[in-house]
């Protein structure tokens, strides 16, 4: 039906048991988030909680030579006026989307912090999740959807849920 590098949407006959365990295992698929941030100077008008909140939702791009356990650091030093992007955090890896928002400074306010993002799971945390994927059901065919959030394509978190329903099965199966 459609797709493109953010979203796959196609027509199928399965069960809509599979497609619901589909849907599911795309939140045991490993990503890159930003886990903590330590924030040392804030001027802004924004708390430290909205901050970190605003950057723990920038989405990291993916290396396929990452693993669980490195813990990888991103820097941000600001000095306004002026909005501070997500483009502005500097570190190892990469943002997703340079221009996401986290906040505004004025004259001579400051922002400086580190952001520590590791790889997990959108079944330990909701930020791990590298995309949205959902069905419904019409006339006897199942339509289902997943849109990326950037950190992978949308073909690629459809390969890997199966792969992650594949290695549920086999550990069931033992």
């Amino acid at each position: 039906m459609e797709k493109n590098n953010n979203k796959i949407a196609f027509q199928t006959e399965i069960d809509i048991s599979l497609a619901n365990a589909l849907r599911r295992s795309v939140m045991e698929i490993p990503v890159l988030a930003i886990d903590e941030v330590e924030i040392y100077k804030n001027d802004s008008a924004l708390y430290d909680e909205v901050i970190a909140h605003r950057i723990g939702l920038v989405p990291l791009k993916m290396d396929k030579t990452m693993n669980e356990k490195t813990e990888f650091e991103l820097k941000l030093v600001k000095t306004g006026p002026g909005f501070v992007y997500s483009g502005e955090l500097k570190g190892k890896e990469e943002v997703v989307y340079d221009n996401m928002p986290i906040t505004l400074l004025e004259d001579g306010k400051e922002i400086e912090l580190v952001a520590f993002a590791k790889i997990g799971q959108g079944i330990k945390h909701t930020k791990f999740t590298p995309g949205i994927a959902n069905y419904t059901e019409e006339n006897g065919e199942i339509q289902f959807s997943i849109e990326s959030f950037g950190q992978m394509s949308a073909e690629k978190i459809l390969e890997e849920a199966a792969e992650v329903i594949k290695k549920n099965l086999s550990e069931l199966k033992q």
